[in-house]
């Protein structure tokens, strides 16, 4: 009998030791983590719902990485660009900007100066950037928006930016002089539009647009893809020459995990835009309805058969013609501007 005490107090405290040991080991698991910093160029809402979601479900851990996504775009007073961010802060791994234009603009510096950082992968392979003008004005084209005119005879008026270019590039297309179009300086949402101060609005169709269209306004969007040159990427993920350097395989893990949260988004856009509302993503200010239309109508700008990919022709072209419209002095190289290492990486290319 008391053999079989023995025995039962020893499986017991067996049964505990491999409970804590089990235990241990998870929790130093957990802290074994590398610690990813993200820099978003915008607010936390849909756009990042691949991030989001591979934080959420846990696809970082599973790479080995704790992934922490950080805010940009308007901050008070200030506004934090993600390309400038990644470059001033070592503690930054990476940064997911909107467009190329501030790397552009990071290179046309002295060689002591320069941004040294690279493209390393890019989630949509279009920007969101274009015009918005009511349906029934029959525009179909920007080239249209500036040769046409209204009923009465009057030119669009269009709304755009303080720091808008695209006038230049519409100009440059359309080989109308800006002074000759009708350009209202406006602020960055829809009410210009929407109160009749302008007949067209520059802007985004992930935000401006579903201003729009829960006013109940029907218009149609202009892309400004349509002007030769103009054509860009969005969601850019951007790593300074140091850490794709020095953290190439984590950056690798990074994109991995972030690739299956794209793919995740795009069959499951719904819960998507529930991981937006997560405190470790935008948060519960955020509005569940807007950040799903947002996360589909933004599905067909990922390159479904390989996610993340870089296009340099693309880029190559409107970096030359942003120099043309004397945005920039010189013309960065592509290999000053694209990295493929981390790509060639994770798809064994």
């Amino acid at each position: 009998m008391k053999k079989v005490l023995i025995l039962a107090i020893a499986v017991v405290a067996f049964g505990f030791l491999t409970v804590y040991l089990f235990a241990s080991q998870k929790e130093e698991k957990v802290e074994n983590l590398e610690k990813v910093r993200v820099q978003a160029g915008w607010l936390l809402n849909g756009e990042f719902s691949n991030v989001c979601s591979a934080i959420v479900n846990g696809y970082y851990k599973e790479q080995g990485l704790d992934v922490e996504l950080l805010p940009g775009g308007p901050s008070g007073a200030s506004f934090t660009i993600a390309t400038n961010a990644i470059v001033q802060d070592d503690s930054l791994t990476l940064g997911i900007d909107g467009d190329i234009i501030p790397l552009l603009h990071g290179k046309d510096k002295q060689e002591e100066d320069k941004v040294k950082a690279k493209i390393f992968a890019s989630f949509w392979n279009e920007n969101p950037y274009g015009f918005m003008i009511r349906k029934d004005e029959n525009i179909v084209s920007i080239k249209d928006l500036v040769t046409k005119r209204k009923a009465d005879g009057s030119k669009y008026k269009i709304g755009v930016t303080a720091d808008s270019v695209i006038q230049y590039a519409i100009s440059q297309y359309t080989n109308v002089p800006v002074e000759e179009m009708d350009i209202v300086i406006v602020g960055f949402d829809a009410t210009p539009f929407l109160a009749g101060q302008v007949d067209a609005i520059a802007g985004y169709w992930t935000t401006q647009a579903y201003e729009i269209e829960k006013a109940g306004v029907p218009y149609a969007f202009l892309s400004a893809s349509e002007i030769p040159g103009f054509d860009q990427p969005s969601m850019v993920a951007v790593a300074t020459d140091k850490v794709l350097a020095e953290k190439e395989d984590t950056l690798v893990k990074w994109l991995k995990a972030t690739i299956k949260g794209s793919q995740y988004t795009i069959e499951n856009p719904t819960v998507a835009a529930e991981n937006i509302l997560d405190e470790r993503c935008g948060g519960a200010s955020f509005n569940k309805e807007q950040e799903e239309w947002l996360i589909r109508k933004s599905i067909p700008l990922f390159d479904k058969d390989k996610i993340g990919k870089i296009y340099p022709d693309q880029i190559n072209s409107f970096a030359k013609n942003y120099q043309a419209l004397k945005q920039i002095k010189t013309l960065p190289s592509e290999s000053e501007l694209i990295d493929n290492s981390v790509l060639t990486e994770v798809y064994g290319e």
